[in-house]
């Protein structure tokens, strides 16, 4: 793997993951009573898959196996919740200061996720961080077959900057960032904060691995 300075030095814009590297949005909501409220809005004859899981993004691709609809109920209530999460959860820590030396640096940094881009835009605006971004690509509507690990947000990124994936790094914390990034020809770096995370991302050969967002200061 790259060394990462070397990498992101080579490049113009990062895309960075929301859940994870900027916030840990569940962690006051969990995301387990999420998907159970989720799960109301489609039961009853749920999968086992569906019913056990504890991933509302697990629900949000059932409703939509169900029709477009049902789809649309549960990505609105989801929506919704995420708000209600992310009002009660602070900056990852060291995200502020890696962001504003990012800038300071000439970068340009887009936050790409599957998360509402609502939800995303009031945590931003509430923690003054807007400013230090240049967009977000994230989910806009009710269809999840376009969220990563699909490139589409990936590549909707790059267009909208005008740049080749060339020109660009993902820095996310799951395999869909680092899958979706090579689907997009876009360099990717996987935050691992844990051994079993760092065995499981290492595994999907990322262009550089790291143990914190700190890691990815520049300066010295």
């Amino acid at each position: 793997m790259t060394g990462v300075k070397e990498l992101l030095q080579a490049k113009d814009h990062i895309f960075l993951d929301f859940d994870g590297p900027v916030c840990d949005v569940f962690a006051e909501l969990a995301a387990g009573e999420v998907a159970d409220r989720l799960k109301r809005l489609v039961e009853p004859d749920l999968p086992a898959d569906v019913s056990t899981s504890a991933d509302p993004f697990d629900v949000l691709r059932y409703a939509a196996s169900c029709g477009p609809n049902a789809a649309y109920v549960v990505e609105r209530q989801l929506s919704r919740f995420e708000g209600e999460a992310v009002a009660q959860v602070s900056p990852a820590p060291g995200v502020v200061e890696v962001l504003r030396e990012w800038v300071a640096q000439g970068f340009t940094v887009t936050i790409v996720s599957n998360n509402s881009v609502d939800a995303i835009r009031s945590f931003l605006g509430l923690h003054e961080l807007a400013e230090d971004l240049r967009r977000i690509s994230a989910r806009t509507t009710s269809d999840p077959a376009h969220l990563k690990p699909h490139p589409a947000l990936i590549d909707a990124a790059v267009k909208a900057l005008g740049t080749s994936p060339r020109q660009c790094v993902m820095v996310g914390d799951s395999a869909a960032d680092v899958v979706a990034a090579r689907a997009a020809g876009v360099a990717s770096v996987a935050l691992a904060t844990t051994p079993a995370k760092r065995r499981t991302l290492a595994a999907l050969h990322p262009d550089a691995l790291v143990s914190a967002l700190t890691d990815l200061r520049l300066a010295p």
